[in-house]
């Protein structure tokens, strides 16, 4: 190693000296006539962290309270055309690529719960609305459509007896 203030070769270990703040590599010659010595701060032991594993979390789908409108594509268009933005513009307004913006006017993908928001507020439309509670009209359904396994099971066991 050479001396970073004369360009010396040192001869043994090097000094840290302090020269107008910057900490250089001195001789000893140099050490004793430039600046003042550094004493190397003493090793700290670095205690490992323990490395927490979060799960990653899933995509953001809709609270079960709010649903997407169903002509929400439509809607979307609407109104960015009648706000004279491009999809290039709208895209970058909202923070996504232009390609999802695309294929969710196209009706191809439908945006989570913050996308939409950030929509609503961007356009000034409704995308969210309160979901309608279907539980009697679901129970209804599953008999039109026809019978369940479980259903068809107890018919089996009906029918070997």
């Amino acid at each position: 190693m050479y001396c970073e203030i004369c360009g010396r070769p040192i001869e043994g270990e090097p000094i840290p000296v302090e020269v107008d703040k910057a900490v250089l590599y001195v001789c000893r010659s140099c050490a004793t006539r430039y600046g003042k010595k550094v004493l190397p701060p003493p090793p700290q032991q670095q205690q490992k962290r323990p490395v927490l594993q979060r799960p990653k979390a899933a995509p953001r789908q809709l609270p079960l309270e709010m649903e997407l409108v169903e002509n929400y594509a439509d809607i979307i268009k609407r109104a960015r055309e009648n706000l004279g933005l491009s999809r290039e513009t709208l895209a970058a307004m909202l923070g996504v690529k232009e390609t999802v913006l695309r294929r969710i006017e196209a009706g191809q993908l439908q945006p989570d719960f913050s996308l939409a928001k950030k929509l609503e507020k961007a356009l000034g439309i409704r995308l969210l609305v309160e979901a309608r509670e279907e539980g009697g009209a679901k129970a209804e359904g599953r008999l039109e459509k026809g019978l369940t396994l479980g259903e068809i099971a107890e018919i089996r066991e009906d029918g070997e007896k």
